[in-house]
């Protein structure tokens, strides 16, 4: 499942550039704002070199169909830093830039962000420095999560494969192949991820015993929160979304030591207990 998502970055390597000269445009004369209010907040992190090249990212969002706030979250290095020209354009149309505690790794994302929105109702919806996103992207993920809820809702999930009451491992997870919410549907951030207010409150109920648990595969405490809370896992499509990488952001190094050096399945073990296990046991022959 991996390769063929590896292959398809590459095979859209140039048709990527093609894309990526409008949103350089936009960013030296769109006037698009970012609005500061909304029911949705749309949450990010990056850091060091990728600073030059989150603007791409940040771009098409701005140019989406549905506007909501976007929030910008930096370590303190980076935060204090020397911002590139291309992300003070944004600030200065509404991108909200603001300084994590730098303790979170891929958690940032998400965490200093849910720990602002909980109790408000509000929902929030992730998304990687390194993509470049359609136009429709919120929209459809809004219309999904205004029908489920109750649920997290995702463009690319994995399906979790077990045998005989056991987890099989991370490189042996199919991709999910029904738009049916599902306890085994198991998120990936790189498309972007929805998540509702119930499902925000409880993670911020748990604090951040992931440090300890999962500290660079922040998909796999989400999920173990999802399970626990009672979230079943929606896809928007029946098939999963790939959208493009804005090329020399090395946005695979994560994938490659969590997925081809067996990272998930160390923090797969540490956070899922017996409970976790039963419950995705009880989903596979009742879903089935």
């Amino acid at each position: 499942m991996w390769i063929s998502y590896v292959l398809g970055q590459a095979v859209s390597f140039f048709f990527t550039l093609f894309r990526m000269i409008p949103l350089a445009w936009n960013n030296h004369f769109s006037r698009r704002r970012f609005p500061q209010e909304g029911d949705v907040v749309i949450s990010l992190t990056s850091h060091g070199d990728r600073l030059d090249r989150v603007h791409y990212t940040l771009e098409s969002i701005a140019r989406g169909t549905v506007k909501a706030p976007v929030v910008l979250w930096l370590d303190e290095k980076d935060y204090r830093g020397e911002w590139p020209k291309t992300l003070r354009r944004l600030v200065g149309r509404g991108l909200q830039v603001r300084c994590s505690d730098g303790l979170y790794g891929p958690h940032t994302k998400y965490w200093s962000q849910f720990r602002e929105v909980a109790g408000t109702g509000k929902r929030v919806a992730t998304v990687d420095d390194d993509m470049i996103y359609p136009e429709w992207f919120l929209e459809r993920l809004l219309f999904v999560g205004d029908l489920r809820d109750d649920a997290v809702i995702a463009y690319r999930a994995h399906r979790i494969e077990l045998r005989d009451g056991d987890l099989l491992p991370y490189v042996k997870w199919t991709a999910a192949d029904t738009c049916r919410a599902s306890f085994l549907h198991f998120a990936t951030g790189v498309s972007g991820v929805l998540y509702p207010a119930s499902f925000i409150a409880y993670v911020v109920e748990q604090g951040d015993v992931f440090r300890e648990l999962s500290p660079r595969a922040d998909d796999v405490w989400l999920h173990a929160c999802a399970l626990r809370s009672g979230h079943r896992i929606r896809q928007v499509y029946a098939s999963p979304r790939n959208f493009a990488v804005v090329p020399s952001t090395q946005g695979g190094a994560l994938v490659i030591g969590n997925t081809l050096m067996g990272g998930n399945d160390e923090q797969i073990a540490r956070v899922y207990d017996g409970d976790d296990v039963a419950r995705l046991v009880a989903a596979s022959r009742t879903e089935d």
